[in-house]
């Protein structure tokens, strides 16, 4: 079901560029870019984090990322202390 086919050529570029999940809701911002995975952080005072695979990126277009899986596999699965 995962496609690979995310032509990301530059994963620093989406460091500080806002991430969305399938169903559309806002999962935070990038703040840092692993060798699999993006640090994504939500929430201004006491952030959330999410540990979100590349391969879970569907696209990056008009400064957006957005993924292949719905805010609740994210919160599910992606959330991490």
């Amino acid at each position: 079901m995962d496609t690979h086919s995310n032509e990301i050529s530059d994963w620093q570029a989406l460091v500080n560029k806002p991430v969305y999940s399938d169903d559309g809701e806002e999962v935070g911002i990038v703040r840092s870019i692993q060798s699999e995975n993006l640090i994504v952080d939500y929430g201004p005072i006491t952030p959330d984090h999410f540990l979100v695979p590349k391969l879970s990126v569907k696209s990056f277009n008009n400064g957006v990322v957005q993924l292949n899986k719905d805010s609740k596999f994210v919160q599910d699965n992606y959330k991490f202390e």
